[in-house]
């Protein structure tokens, strides 16, 4: 949640405004922001082509499931020729188990740490249970406050399906802007975007690109889930002062990062009583965020009345705004899980958020 935390923390040190959301966030580009961030790391060329968008998103999914369907006849067909002759049947099956012990060991690096063996092994669990909620064009509008004053906008948006690399992937982006009439006060202008896989529905790329007063930041997160590796580019610019980082670090084989968490915790079981534990990772580092269902209520909106469900959830990140946060969301009781409402608990006081408008 790291991204909910640095993007509304900033807005508090702006002021209210009454400004149109069509003239907040007009003029919204993502490809050319994300072009422009991976050119800011253009020594990094031959690991970024691995996590270029392609243009040609459509119909590069397609051959896939054709090949998928071919390869599975040739191994069937094997088996059976393999089954006829009765004499070698005990070589071959201690030959096949054999192999099979050795696959889950191939699928980790050789010095892949145990205990994110033990978070893979969990978290493939609990990814078993999402149910995705991507839906191609939407848009969530929200108000933000803090200690019940509005201090700014966000939009959770829904893009257009597309490919990184060769992965068939849903896209989602974040944009939170402070009115341009309060300019001179304090500029926020953040975009975030995530790229999830569609096949094991983990992140595959994250970039964040913050344009604030006395500041402009770069983050840069790719994710290799075949070597289960994550590369971390990092540019802050501020006055005069550059400064850069780079990071290289092993993964689970399934977790979210800041923004993708959202649509996540919107597709899990919303029984009564029931937690989770999802990894999360942000620059390199692993946060456990741990929530828990607290079952339904009825809450007012500006959409009207919506039977919601309320979600508590808590992680001890140490970051560089907040030590911790305790956090409660809330999702329509329906098929879309609409994100409605959440409220934050922070030192310094109360952070929340209402929706304000929805178009699908």
């Amino acid at each position: 949640m790291n991204f909910l935390f640095l993007a509304i923390f900033s807005l508090i040190l702006s002021s209210c405004s009454t400004q149109s959301w069509s003239e907040l966030f007009g003029g919204d580009n993502p490809e050319e922001r994300n072009k422009e961030l991976m050119e800011s790391f253009g020594t990094e060329e031959e690991v970024l082509e691995k996590f270029t968008e392609s243009k040609d998103a459509g119909p590069s999914p397609e051959p896939a499931p054709v090949v998928e369907k071919k390869e599975k006849k040739a191994p069937v067909y094997k088996k059976k020729k393999t089954q006829r002759p009765k004499k070698e049947q005990a070589p071959k099956k201690r030959v096949a188990t054999k192999t099979e012990k050795q696959a889950p060991a191939a699928n980790y690096p050789l010095d892949y740490p145990k205990e994110l063996k033990v978070m893979s092994k969990s978290s493939e669990i609990l990814w078993r249970e999402f149910d995705p909620k991507f839906f191609t064009g939407e848009k969530i509008f929200m108000d933000i406050n803090y200690m019940g004053i509005s201090t700014g906008k966000i939009v959770l948006s829904t893009e257009k399906e597309t490919v990184i690399g060769e992965t068939p992937v849903y896209h989602i982006h974040a944009r939170v802007k402070t009115a341009d009439y309060y300019r001179y006060l304090y500029e926020l202008d953040d975009n975030i975007d995530s790229y999830i896989s569609k096949s094991t529905k983990t992140p595959v790329k994250f970039s964040l690109i913050q344009r604030e007063s006395g500041q402009d930041v770069d983050d840069l997160q790719l994710f290799d889930l075949e070597k289960l590796t994550t590369y971390s580019f990092y540019k802050r610019v501020s006055g005069e002062r550059t400064k850069k980082k780079k990071h290289e670090g092993f993964v689970p084989k399934r977790f979210s990062d800041p923004l993708s968490v959202i649509w996540f915790l919107r597709g899990l079981p919303m029984d009564k009583g029931k937690s989770f534990k999802v990894p999360i990772i942000n620059r390199g580092k692993i946060v456990i965020l741990e929530a828990k269902n607290e079952g339904m209520e009825t809450i007012d909106t500006e959409l009207g009345k919506k039977k919601a469900y309320k979600m508590s959830a808590f992680t001890s990140y140490t970051g560089e705004t907040l030590k911790s946060g305790k956090m409660t969301f809330w999702f329509s009781a329906d098929e879309k899980r609409v994100f409605l409402k959440f409220n934050a608990k922070i030192k310094i006081g109360s952070i929340s958020g209402e929706i304000k408008k929805y178009k699908l």
